[in-house]
């Protein structure tokens, strides 16, 4: 008498095939960035960060066995985890992140082979407009501005004391703010003075369309690929731009600082304009103290 045996599913066999093709190693799973920040929604695939936690790390990334959690650091050359590991991309993880740029507005779920990044899959959006607003919302940026030199010329040798004041709140993906010396003098709480650039005449860097009034922007592998600048707009056809401060998805995980100085130089139409060096201060633009 033959005994019936039970043949396995159509489904049992894909899966085992599958489980085979992939190295006995089973799919990852979704990892839940539900709370990465204080506020996410998630109507979007993958779900975006509205608002990151205004105290502590921004950006706060479950550590997770199915594979590595982390952004990209600017320069494109690691992969940051949320565990704080540093981790190489192959050639293919990187061109992938790069399509559309969107490894600048990206958290990824990353495959991880012999200590390298060999894949990664998009799991939570953070707007460009978002992480700049962080970053660099509210900030005081003093330095130094090159002079008008005539001729539609800046003295390169010279320079001019300057003070930036930046919006709290980004409008869209753009972060507005002002040169709040450009027309009278500026006190600030550390007791040291910015002179109006009108006291310097003639040399008054603010010339033409190059007026107290910018915006900043995030602008992703602009020349070459990972060329990363944060980007000073004059007009629409007249910026200055600089990498320094630069804040990539990675600066939200307290894993990517800004550099100590941002070194801006003008790119565009016209090709001559001011150029700036600037930090960021921790003094506050004191209204209740006059100075000259």
């Amino acid at each position: 008498m033959k005994t019936s045996v039970a043949l396995p599913s159509f489904a049992a066999l894909a899966l085992f095939s599958a489980v085979l093709l992939s190295g006995c190693a089973a799919p990852a799973q979704p990892v839940d960035v539900s709370s990465a920040c204080a506020s996410v929604s998630t109507t979007t695939t993958p779900p975006t960060c509205e608002r990151p936690y205004d105290t502590g790390v921004a950006v706060r990334l479950p550590e997770t066995a199915a594979g590595a959690v982390g952004a990209v650091a600017r320069g494109g050359e690691e992969f940051v985890t949320s565990t704080g590991a540093r981790l190489a991309m192959t050639d293919s993880a990187r061109d992938s992140v790069l399509e559309g740029d969107a490894y600048a507005i990206s958290i990824y779920q990353a495959q991880v082979s012999d200590g390298t990044v060999t894949s990664v899959t998009p799991v939570l959006t953070v707007p460009s407009g978002v992480t700049l607003a962080h970053v660099l919302g509210g900030a005081v940026l003093v330095g130094e501005i090159t002079p008008y030199a005539g001729d539609d010329d800046y003295d390169t040798t010279e320079s001019l004391r300057v003070v930036v004041t930046l919006d709290a709140a980004a409008t869209g993906d753009l972060l507005h703010g002002a040169i709040a010396n450009a027309t009278s003098a500026v006190a600030l709480s550390d007791g040291t003075c910015a002179p109006a650039l009108t006291a310097a005449g003639s040399r008054n860097p603010l010339q033409g369309a190059f007026t107290s009034s910018l915006q900043l922007s995030r602008y992703p592998s602009m020349h070459t690929s990972f060329d990363d600048e944060l980007v000073l707009s004059w007009s629409d056809s007249s910026s200055g731009m600089g990498a320094g401060f630069f804040p990539s998805v990675a600066t939200l995980m307290d894993a990517d600082p800004l550099a100590a100085t941002w070194e801006v130089g003008q790119h565009g139409n016209p090709v001559s304009g001011p150029a700036l060096v600037l930090q960021r201060s921790t003094a506050t633009v004191d209204t209740g103290r006059a100075c000259s």
